[in-house]
């Protein structure tokens, strides 16, 4: 009996003609969603197109077919994604073709493709093709093992290009994390239900404009982690690269693909509201443009020990206007400290500076000491900020006592003149509400409460 394992999906080995990349480009998934996007530069991609018309060795695409009903399948590169963008490309007339062809042809170099003679572009056409080897049997696009055949040859091949910690983690489609990491700080998106990338991310969250730092190599994404594991840590956690990975790996699930349930998750609602405050903070800032960030902003943990400053402000104080330009004012003057100190006489910024690893204890470290400056710098402006109550709900003592001062009555409603028949609350669809809102500051005691509709407090909102 002869030792033969049995395989778990078949190759095809067929060839493609290089214009069809262009003629038919909505039969290729480029840039799958377990892969970065990545452009070559102009001159890459004019040493490919001398390769093609000389004839010389390509390596093979490889390529999964992916069956989208019984009648419908795209085929979706695994490897191959940048030489097929650059024929895509050049027929698209969105560069020329390089002066090294000139032996071949003096009239070649510095054409584009709709300038060149009919039978250079008959040759182009029909000549000119790239090998491939097409996977097959794995071709269910929400199936989670399927998915996992798929990421697992994209980086066998990838062995002799180093991908990153994040990088790895992002081809992880079954991980809930994962998926809310890259739905709100990555620059592209995928449509599971059509099976195509998208080029541009609607959800990405603002406060990534704020950051001088490129996210080519998914930097956005290993903010956006590490956010998370600080609210999942209640403050404070090991955010090492090796942590990331098995945070993101923890959550994978069977149904996982295309799942964001995860962004109803506490810790997950936390981040997007701690990033919320920060944009707000920064928004204006007229060093912003489309395409540079805040020059404060450059180094990650820096910018990390400013969200957890952020964080703990908008907890535990109110955030208004003035707050707003106080804590801006802050951040900025502790950078030019940051970036300006003495050594031998500012201790606490030589410790700052010492921690700025990713360690549990570093970030613990760099959070008191800005904390400390932040209620320090307060105090020499002579300026106080708002307290939160921390106590949000009314008791159900307190509740029955505003019901009964209120007569059952919407208080708005009366306001707006309605009769009390149609300003009339059940107790069951009765609503204790804040006069003053707990987020500018009311307290939740019986002389701050009274009884609204639900219709009434839903929009109200932070409204007086």
């Amino acid at each position: 009996m002869a030792f033969n394992p049995k395989p778990e999906y078949t190759i095809v080995s067929t060839e493609f003609g290089i214009k069809d990349f262009y003629d038919y480009g909505e039969d290729f998934v480029t840039r799958p969603p377990y892969q970065r996007k990545a452009v070559w530069s102009k001159k890459k991609k004019q040493s490919l197109m001398d390769s093609l018309f000389r004839r010389y060795y390509i390596p093979k695409l490889v390529v999964r077919e992916v069956r989208l009903s019984d009648t419908f399948a795209v085929n979706e590169v695994i490897d191959g994604q940048q030489r097929i963008t650059t024929v895509q490309e050049f027929f698209a007339g969105e560069y020329p073709l390089p002066r090294s062809l000139s032996d071949l042809d003096p009239n070649l170099p510095g054409k584009y493709y709709d300038d060149l003679d009919v039978s250079v572009r008959k040759f182009i056409d029909k000549s000119l093709k790239y090998q491939a080897d097409v996977i097959k049997s794995i071709d269910k696009p929400h199936d989670a093992d399927h998915q996992i055949i798929a990421t697992e040859i994209f980086w066998r091949l990838q062995q002799g290009e180093t991908l990153n910690y994040m990088e790895v983690a992002h081809a992880q489609l079954s991980s809930l994390t994962r998926n809310f990491i890259v739905k709100y700080a990555d620059d592209q998106s995928f449509d599971y239900e059509r099976y195509e990338p998208i080029d541009n991310n609607p959800n990405k969250h603002p406060f990534f404009r704020l950051l001088n730092v490129d996210n080519s190599r998914m930097k956005h994404l290993q903010f956006m982690a590490r956010f998370l594991m600080i609210e999942a840590g209640g403050g404070y956690a090991d955010l090492s690269d090796r942590k990331v990975e098995d945070f993101i790996n923890q959550y994978k699930q069977d149904d996982g693909i295309g799942n964001l349930s995860y962004e109803n998750q506490t810790e997950a609602i936390s981040v997007l509201k701690s990033l919320d405050t920060f944009y707000e903070v920064f928004r204006d800032d007229p060093m912003l443009d489309e395409n540079s960030g805040i020059k404060e902003f450059s180094v990650e943990y820096f910018i990390i020990s400013i969200y957890m400053l952020v964080r703990h402000i908008s907890r535990y104080y109110v955030i208004d206007g003035e707050a707003r330009e106080i804590l801006k004012n802050f951040i900025y003057w502790f950078y030019q400290r940051w970036k300006s100190y003495d050594e031998a006489e500012d201790t606490d910024l030589l410790t700052f500076s010492n921690h700025r690893q990713q360690g549990e204890r570093d970030l613990e470290v760099r959070d008191m000491i800005l904390r400390q400056i932040f209620f320090k710098y307060l105090a020499d402006e002579s300026v106080e900020l708002v307290a939160k109550d921390l106590k949000r709900a009314f008791t159900e003592f307190e509740r029955i006592a505003i019901y009964r001062k209120g007569k059952g009555l919407c208080q708005q409603c009366l306001r707006e003149g309605r009769p009390e028949n149609e300003a009339r609350v059940s107790w069951s669809n009765y609503q204790a509400d804040h006069v003053i809102p707990h987020s500018k500051g009311g307290k939740t005691i019986l002389e701050n409460g009274e009884l609204l509709c639900a219709y009434h407090n839903q929009s109200k909102g932070a409204s007086i």
